[in-house]
C-alpha cells in the first residue's frame, strides 16, 4: 500500500467517523427540539386537568346554594333529624394535603359548636392504598363533585347554605357556620 492509498484509507476512516458523529448530532438535537416544543405546548395549552393536584375542584356541583341537600346516607340523615348544621366534606385526607388541612380546620372548629354542628367526611375518590366506600362514591356522584376538597354547609332544614371549593381557612369556615346558625336562630 502506497502513501496515497494509506492517506485515502485514513481519510475515509476519519471521514466515516465524522459522518457517524454528524448523523448522531442531528438526531439528538431534533429530539431536544421536539421535547422543548412539547413542554412549551403543555405549559401553555394543557390537555389534561391538574386541578386535583392544586387542591382546586373542577366545574360546578350538581347541588347548588339554596337547594335541598341530598341527605342519602345514614350519618347525614341522623344529623338532619337531630337538627344540626352539617359540614359535609368530600375529600381524601390520606393523599390530598388540601383536604387534610380543611378537615383539620373543621376538627378545630367543631368543639365550639358541638351542640349545633356536625362534621362529616366522605372519601369519594380512591387513594393510593384503598378504594373509597361505595356509599361515598354514590353520594359524590349525586352531588356532582369532581376533584377535592369540597365543603358543603347544610343548615338544620337540609338546605345548602354555602359551598367551599378547594382549600378553605378556619376563619372562613367559622364565619359561614356563624351565618348559618344566625339564620336558623341557633345563635344570636
Amino acid at each position: 500500500m502506497n502513501m496515497s492509498q494509506k492517506s485515502e484509507k485514513e481519510w475515509k476512516r476519519r471521514n466515516g467517523e465524522t459522518e457517524k458523529r454528524r448523523s448522531k448530532f442531528p438526531d439528538s438535537f431534533l429530539l431536544c427540539k421536539i421535547t422543548a416544543c412539547c413542554l412549551l405546548l403543555f405549559m401553555f395549552f394543557p390537555m389534561i386537568s391538574h386541578a386535583g393536584l392544586r387542591g382546586l375542584p373542577e366545574g360546578k356541583s350538581n347541588v347548588q346554594v339554596g337547594d335541598n341537600a341530598p341527605l342519602e346516607t345514614a350519618d347525614l340523615k341522623k344529623a338532619h333529624e337531630e337538627g344540626k348544621v352539617i359540614l359535609l366534606m368530600f375529600g381524601n385526607i390520606d393523599h390530598c394535603i388540601y383536604c387534610e388541612k380543611v378537615w383539620f380546620n373543621i376538627r378545630e372548629i367543631l368543639p365550639k359548636y358541638e351542640k349545633d354542628v356536625v362534621g362529616i367526611l366522605k372519601t369519594h375518590r380512591a387513594s393510593k392504598f384503598w378504594a373509597p366506600d361505595d356509599e361515598a362514591v354514590r353520594l359524590g356522584e349525586i352531588y356532582g363533585v369532581v376533584g377535592e376538597p369540597w365543603l358543603f354547609i347544610i343548615d338544620k332544614k337540609g338546605i345548602v347554605r354555602h359551598i367551599f371549593m378547594g382549600f378553605t381557612g378556619k376563619s372562613e369556615i367559622e364565619a359561614e357556620i356563624k351565618k348559618v346558625l344566625v339564620q336558623t336562630g341557633n345563635v344570636k
